[in-house]
């Protein structure tokens, strides 16, 4: 920690140590607030989750390569390791991960908030350093908190809370080499290329960034040499895409030549109408993010107009680069659209407002430009933290509600005897059952590892079936549904169903008689409803006979206040 604030006045110690805690708190606060992530966060967290699993265990090729997301899967996997190392139990290392999923993600998440602090503060003092302005330094710290979907994401287990690391970073090397009277030194374009290629492995959404570095580099050659060793270090990071390299060039074709997401929808590269739907919508979310963005290409193109020959080409190449960059992942995003999908850019917002700092700065170059450009810093950072102020309560109270408004199911679901049978009929992203989440995730082991791990969860979490409607499948972890081996067994058998509906009910049945070999009727009762979610949990008893489904009347409804 010395070395880290060696030469530092105490004032700016204290500055930049700020922000990073703030974070942290955040960070701790939402991860509070948000809960048993198996309660509504199976998507992304319990994908990685049986990832960082399988990895943990030493198995390189992995069933999930799409995003790639390689960084979070090989967190995932130290950081359970390292818990059950403090754990210090006789119990096998994958059975407990398996009993205390939501633990295991927890701490992942709250580690991910502390490795965040921590570059926020390196960030801040190097940026201090090279620039030797703590208006500068605080701006640079400042990336995580100025897009309002951050807050959707911190505290939970997702790719996006990684992508500060080469933004962030990559401002700040940026801006050391904006205020170097040298060229890009060979160490520092190897260092471009690795931010660069750390960034792709975490998120595809992360290549148009890739135009900033590559217009920078002075010289054919060392952009050449920057795009080479950035795709030879991509592929080593990405290691479980590089194994399967021809499935995810598969899904990169799917997603090129399909103007739906996922690779999915018709088979034509732009959907024009969807393409301005959704830019209209980026637009409107993101309204301060396009006011700054329309400010630094009208500063470059005065800049460029009034100096003309004279103009700077380090400043210029860079402007345009940042501009180019961001006009590629507007299109990006209207094509395949989804609000997280624009956060490598909206990291770039401090390298934004960094560069029409410094064009103003030539028109008027001196002690009060400077002084003018700090106030206008700081009311930068005053006018976002007003933002956040209006934003935050909003989120927090919506977060809040919606956890309170499924823990009614979650504590009703704990009073279930252990070794009654669960049949569980959603497609929500959680459940008040971790079999439900569990199975989810089981879905996304490669085979090998599904095949491994079916009898551990079989044995953790017995008699459980999912229901999954999307794909109208019946999961279940080694023997398949019979009603006569359940109607022998003597035990409960309870129904989960996220909505209460009839067409839900009946479709579930036909499921079950779809799936058994043995004709059977059932007699239900409704022991539970959630009036806020509507999900309700009803006794069934299965009777070994051809007939019609019996349903009874409400005998519990949880209390709406």
């Amino acid at each position: 920690m010395k070395r880290l604030t060696d030469n530092l006045p105490k004032t700016q110690q204290a500055l930049l140590f700020l922000l990073p805690v703030l974070y942290f708190i955040a960070g701790a606060y939402f991860r509070d607030l948000l809960g048993n992530l198996s309660l509504r966060s199976s998507d992304p967290e319990y994908i990685y989750f049986m990832s960082g699993l399988t990895l943990s265990e030493g198995t390189l090729k992995l069933a999930h390569i799409d995003n790639p997301g390689t960084p979070l899967q090989v967190l995932v996997a130290l950081v359970f390791r390292i818990i059950w190392f403090f754990r210090g139990l006789p119990k096998p290392f994958v059975e407990d991960v398996f009993l205390h999923p939501d633990m295991y993600l927890s701490v992942t998440s709250l580690f991910i908030a502390g490795l965040t602090a921590a570059l926020l503060f390196y960030a801040g003092k190097k940026t201090y350093q090279y620039t030797n302005s703590i208006f500068y330094a605080l701006l640079v710290q400042t990336a995580p908190f100025l897009p309002v979907i951050w807050y959707d994401l911190i505290g939970r287990v997702a790719p996006e809370l990684i992508m500060p690391f080469p933004l962030v970073l990559l401002t700040v090397l940026i801006i050391k080499v904006f205020f170097q009277k040298e060229p890009v030194s060979h160490y520092q374009l190897f260092l471009f290329a690795l931010l660069s290629a750390f960034g792709l492995s975490i998120k595809l959404t992360f290549l148009p960034v890739w135009f900033i570095p590559f217009m920078i580099m002075d010289g054919w050659k060392k952009k050449a040499a920057f795009v080479g060793i950035s795709l030879a270090l991509f592929f080593i990071i990405a290691f479980p895409m590089t194994l399967r390299f021809h499935i995810f060039w598969g899904w990169i074709k799917d997603l090129f030549f399909h103007s739906g997401q996922y690779g999915g929808g018709e088979s034509n590269i732009v959907d024009f109408a969807s393409l301005k739907s959704n830019l209209r919508e980026l637009i409107h979310l993101e309204k301060r993010f396009f006011y700054v963005f329309l400010a630094l290409t009208a500063s470059l193109i005065a800049y460029l107009a009034w100096f003309r020959k004279k103009a700077e080409k380090r400043i210029s190449l860079l402007a345009v680069a940042v501009i180019l960059s961001i006009a590629v992942q507007v299109l990006m995003v209207g094509k395949h659209y989804a609000h997280r999908y624009f956060i490598p850019v909206l990291l770039l917002s401090p390298l934004m407002v960094f560069l029409m700092a410094e064009l103003i700065k030539k028109f008027y170059p001196g002690r009060k430009m400077n002084i003018a450009i700090n106030i206008g810093i700081a009311a930068l950072l005053i006018w976002s933290v007003e933002h956040n102020l209006h934003w935050l309560p909003i989120k927090s109270q919506a977060m809040g509600a919606d956890i309170e408004n499924r823990m009614p199911t979650w504590h009703y679901a704990q009073l279930l005897e252990k070794d009654s049978y669960k049949i569980i009929t959603s497609q929500n992203y959680g459940s008040p059952f971790i079999e439900y989440t569990l199975t989810y995730s089981h879905v996304w082991g490669n085979h090998k590892k599904r095949l491994e791990y079916a009898p551990i969860l079989d044995k953790l979490y017995p008699f459980v079936y999912n229901y999954f409607t999307w794909d109208n499948t019946l999961k279940y972890w080694v023997e398949p549904f019979d009603a006569q081996t359940i109607i022998d067994s003597g035990r409960n058998v309870y129904l989960y169903i996220e909505r209460d509906e009839e067409e839900l009910f009946d479709k579930t049945l036909a499921k079950l008689h779809e799936e058994s070999p043995t004709p059977f009727v059932a007699e239900s009762e409704l022991l539970f409803r959630n009036p806020a979610t509507t999900e309700v949990i009803y006794e069934l008893k299965f009777f070994r006979n051809q007939g019609l489904i019996l349903k009874s009347g409400t005998d519990f409804e949880a209390d709406p206040d």
